[in-house]
């Protein structure tokens, strides 16, 4: 008799609250969500995550295609189409891979990366950032375009 390796369940529409202190941090929102045996979560049809601060206003939202969460190292893999998008500031981050560690509340990519800001238009490769991508930091830019609007 064979042991089954299927998953362990499977769920649709699904919406996960992830809070501290009674305060929301994260809603982890997912058209279907995969447990496998081991304890790997898969988000095959598209995953989003909203960040929120310490006062509950949301600050950033990540959406991607497919998402993936590794059990053994609790680390949240995005792929296809990611885009990370700062509410206050108006930035917009686009990549085809990005990765969030929650326990140090960092995402982090060395994929090719473009950010869009009010006034400029910068891309490289390897990108790291808070979670709520209120700064970030390249290490290897390869272009920037700026806008001035002269008054």
């Amino acid at each position: 008799m064979e042991a089954y390796e299927g998953p362990s369940f499977e769920s649709e529409n699904v919406e996960i609250y992830l809070s501290s202190a009674t305060v929301v941090k994260i809603i982890m929102k997912g058209n279907k969500q995969i447990q496998q045996q081991n304890g790997d979560i898969e988000f095959p049809e598209g995953i989003e995550l909203t960040f929120f601060d310490e006062f509950g206003e949301k600050t950033s939202i990540l959406t991607a295609q497919k998402g993936f969460k590794s059990a053994e190292e609790n680390i949240y893999r995005a792929n296809g189409d990611v885009v990370v998008r700062n509410l206050s500031k108006e930035e917009t981050l686009r990549t085809e891979e990005l990765f969030w560690n929650p326990d140090t509340e960092k995402i982090y990519t060395n994929k090719f990366v473009t950010v869009q800001t009010l006034t400029e238009l910068i891309s490289g490769e390897s990108l790291v950032a808070p979670q709520d991508f209120s700064t970030y930091e390249f290490t290897s830019v390869t272009e920037s375009e700026f806008e001035i609007n002269e008054k």
